[in-house]
């Protein structure tokens, strides 16, 4: 097919090293629009941060139910296409993206209803950020069809081999991100800003200019052309596949509000702190993310054609990768944990609990490595219900760990909650990969043998 990629004939480590870079590279631009708001919404002050950090909840709980249907298409997709079944690829890519709008549709009326409870909810104590939070969300919400359809455009494409088309388009989002947010925050000569507002409105443009690019770039494909036929069965399967994952992180980030409210009994500095620090790691979960965009694409192509010594040395490969990039990463947040974050905050509370996060959070970025990258390898062999087995137990342990520790150590035993259960969920998931994989090549060799 025109415009993608065979991943299952190929040699595998330049193979695995020319469709991760342009991942790793989309990631960090969409890692760095949440950085560049960041930077310029900083200077608005530790109150503007909060509102965002507080709306942003809901804006990633979005992407976590999203996660259904586009973990669920892009390994539909990539399976489809390693087995030589395109015509079922195209129907799993047009059944994904009628799913996309109906969910997005959904979910924007849902939240713009009750949005004033949903922001009352963590009891902010400050009528300012609560109205910034409140126009902050409807804002973003507006743009929810929009970035659902981004993702999962990035997501096929990924599972098609093309990488570097979703880095294309994103970069020309992020260049318009890059330009519109100063100039809608700050304003421009006699030109108010619009501060919180315009960062949202910001976000908004870009995410509607990155559908237009990704749909013009794609309208000529076979895969994606017409006619678009509605399948069931299939919108099932997609659901299926992807409800795991959905679980998980909806798990992740509802655990994440329950959080957020035991931290803010520390005021808008440790919720500001929070909110830059979730910005600042994500340069290294969007980082090793693109590898395990990757390996979920190789290993599901691969697991269509039955490719067994493949996928097995492909995962080897990716966890030699995982180790020098988190290990190195653990490195720097430990060492340099406040030269890192007086980019974002300068304030002398919220740089010192900012120090403190890094630090303690630096320990667990090796860990949380590997089950990121595991994540997308359990993906690529279908068993997506695996991961969130030992992710929402080990996350949902993280409240009573942090109302227990933080009880002697204060804020710094929520971080600590958080880094210990991101270790532990690191070593137990990449382990069980491991197990899980040898115990189903050894279960297909031996149907093998029974059927000659």
């Amino acid at each position: 097919m025109e415009r993608t990629y065979n991943l299952t004939e190929a040699p595998i480590t330049p193979t695995l090293f020319k469709l991760t870079w342009p991942i790793i590279a989309t990631n960090f631009i969409q890692t760095i629009y949440g950085l560049v708001d960041m930077i310029w919404v900083g200077k608005l002050g530790s109150d503007s941060v909060a509102a965002i950090g507080t709306a942003s909840f809901f804006v990633n709980l979005a992407a976590a139910l999203f996660s259904m249907i586009a973990i669920g298409s892009g390994v539909k997709v990539s399976q489809s296409m390693g087995a030589g079944a395109e015509d079922q690829a195209k129907e799993y890519i047009h059944n994904g993206f009628l799913l996309s709008f109906i969910l997005g549709l959904g979910y924007t009326a849902l939240i713009l209803i009750v949005k004033d409870e949903l922001i009352g909810f963590f009891e902010l104590g400050n009528q300012d950020v609560e109205k910034m939070a409140s126009q902050y969300l409807i804002i973003s919400m507006l743009g929810t069809i929009f970035t659902f359809f981004n993702i999962l455009f990035s997501m096929v494409l990924n599972s098609l081999g093309n990488s570097r088309k979703p880095l294309q388009v994103n970069m020309a989002g992020f260049l318009i991100n890059l330009v519109l947010d100063p100039l809608f925050i700050f304003g421009l000569g006699s030109i108010k800003g619009l501060g919180v507002v315009g960062a949202a409105l910001a976000t908004l443009v870009a995410n509607i200019v990155v559908t237009i690019f990704f749909y013009k770039n794609t309208k000529s494909l076979p895969l994606f052309s017409k006619p678009f036929a509605i399948n069931i069965r299939e919108m099932k399967t997609v659901l299926k596949m992807g409800l795991p994952i959905s679980i998980q992180r909806l798990s992740f980030t509802i655990i994440s509000i329950i959080m957020a409210k035991i931290i803010v009994q520390w005021g808008a500095e440790a919720i500001a702190v929070q909110k830059v620090g979730i910005q600042i790691e994500s340069i290294s979960f969007m980082t090793i993310g693109g590898l395990q965009g990757a390996i979920a694409a190789f290993i599901g192509q691969n697991f269509g054609a039955k490719k067994w010594i493949r996928i097995q040395r492909g995962y080897q490969i990716a966890l030699l990768l995982t180790i020098l990039f988190g290990g190195l990463t653990s490195l720097l947040f430990i060492i340099f944990p406040k030269q890192i974050f007086s980019l974002f905050l300068t304030d002398l509370i919220s740089l010192r609990l900012g120090i403190h996060y890094l630090r303690i959070i630096g320990f667990s970025q090796l860990f949380m490595c590997f089950e990121i990258m595991t994540v997308g390898a359990f993906n690529g062999i279908g068993k997506t219900h695996i991961p969130p087995l030992f992710s929402v137990t080990l996350t949902v342990l993280r409240i009573p760990l942090a109302l227990g520790l933080s009880k002697f150590f204060g804020l710094n035993g929520v971080w600590i909650a958080i880094s210990g259960t991101s270790v532990l969920k690191g070593i137990m998931l990449a382990c069980w990969f491991m197990w899980s994989f040898r115990k189903m090549q050894s279960s297909y060799k031996d149907a093998k043998m029974i059927e000659r």
